[in-house]
């Protein structure tokens, strides 16, 4: 107990701080921690803060593999955007999908993973990629004329103050009232 140590690098202090800062149990953060280890090379996983790239997480989630949107979740739950992720900002990204975690933080989240030009609003680009990525291959092909229907009724759902982009309040308060929206943004572990 105290200062014991659970796993290397994963002391019993920091695992209850994470447990105190994720939607996460002890039981996911350890089972985390040993999957984590899958990919270790060298020691580095008892040094959290080591960063790991993206394909190396890929491969621990199979989940996340074919997700059209993986590279922007990488991108938003990598604290330094650098291509890498740490043992943290696995936990953020886990904690984030969790089905423990309350929707409105999902929400959250979500709207950064479509702010693709990551300017504070999703726009009309933005909502152009998010319904091009969902609406890939070869079974789903619209076309632009429909493409654009779905992202004009999206704003006319969507933007509140008809500004001509979303911001986050607006984008939480809708996805509020998608019923299946919390568990299609969330994953077991």
């Amino acid at each position: 107990m105290g200062n014991s140590k659970s796993f290397a690098g994963l002391t019993e202090d920091l695992l209850e701080e994470y447990i105190i800062f994720t939607y996460l149990s002890k039981s996911e953060i350890l089972h985390l921690y040993k999957t984590f280890g899958q990919i270790e090379a060298r020691g580095q996983l008892s040094d959290l803060n080591f960063r790991f790239p993206y394909d190396a997480i890929e491969s621990l989630f199979p989940q996340l593999k074919y997700n059209p949107f993986r590279d922007r979740i990488f991108t938003v739950f990598s604290s330094q955007k650098d291509g890498r992720m740490s043992f943290e900002d696995v936990l953020d990204l886990c904690s984030a999908m969790s089905e423990k975690c309350p929707d409105n933080v999902k929400a959250a989240w979500a709207f950064h993973i479509f702010d693709f030009d990551e300017d504070g609003f999703v726009g009309e680009e933005d909502l152009k990629m998010v319904v091009s990525r969902l609406t890939e291959g070869p079974d789903m092909c619209l076309t632009e004329v429909e493409q654009k229907h779905i992202v004009d009724t999206l704003f006319e759902q969507m933007d509140l103050e008809a500004s001509g982009k979303i911001t986050a309040q607006e984008f939480i308060h809708a996805v509020g009232k998608m019923s299946e929206f919390p568990q299609s943004f969330s994953f077991r572990l």
